[in-house]
């Protein structure tokens, strides 16, 4: 009986350190600072942004982010705005769309959880929520998207997944449903230098 009690000592020890340590790991990955250099406002361009749900692909000609960044050394969580964002010239199989992102939403969080090496800061986007309108159609979308920063070409990557999805809105001649997951893509070229890195 003793060995059993000794044994049960032991392991409970173990999974209490084992857990202990998980804890410890996943605080440190939350509380992780990014430096950013200079931070304050940007201004970010991309040619042909896409949003592709499962039945339709909406492309734009161009689209244009304007925002701030937190100068110095902050935890990744918000710390950066998207406080506005435009899509011009956007169609869905040659029909002409217009997209208008929900001012009430501004602003859209920008938030950094890793690096890849010195170059890459990657994280998401959320808050987002923005309507597309067009012949016999409307969806609006809401949810987080997932990206990285590049500071080599100062190249916000939009990479799609997260929570994109349209609402239960969303009518549009069966192409585009309630509930349809959507990945929005785009390289948004900032206009002046921004570099991110973390110790």
């Amino acid at each position: 009986m003793r060995s059993i009690a000794r044994k049960t000592v032991i392991a409970t020890a173990a999974l209490a350190a084992a857990l202990g340590l998980s804890i410890s790991s996943a605080s440190a990955t939350a509380q992780a600072n990014f430096t950013i250099t200079p931070g304050g406002a940007f201004t970010a361009n991309a040619v042909n942004p896409t949003l592709t749900v499962p039945a339709a692909q909406l492309t734009c000609n161009s689209s244009q982010a304007k925002g701030t960044l937190k100068a110095g050394s902050n935890p990744g969580t918000g710390i950066g705005d998207i406080t506005s964002i435009t899509f011009n010239t956007c169609n869905v199989a040659g029909i002409d769309f217009t997209v208008t992102p929900d001012s009430t939403s501004y602003p859209w969080k920008i938030n950094l959880d890793t690096m890849t090496g010195t170059d890459r800061a990657n994280g998401t986007i959320t808050g987002i929520r923005a309507t597309i309108t067009g012949f016999s159609c409307v969806a609006t979308f809401s949810g987080s998207v997932t990206g990285w920063y590049q500071n080599s070409n100062r190249t916000l990557h939009v990479t799609g997944g997260g929570t994109l999805a349209a609402g239960s809105n969303a009518n549009c001649l069966g192409l585009i449903n309630p509930g349809d997951k959507a990945n929005f893509v785009g390289d948004y070229v900032l206009t002046a230098n921004q570099t991110i890195s973390s110790p």
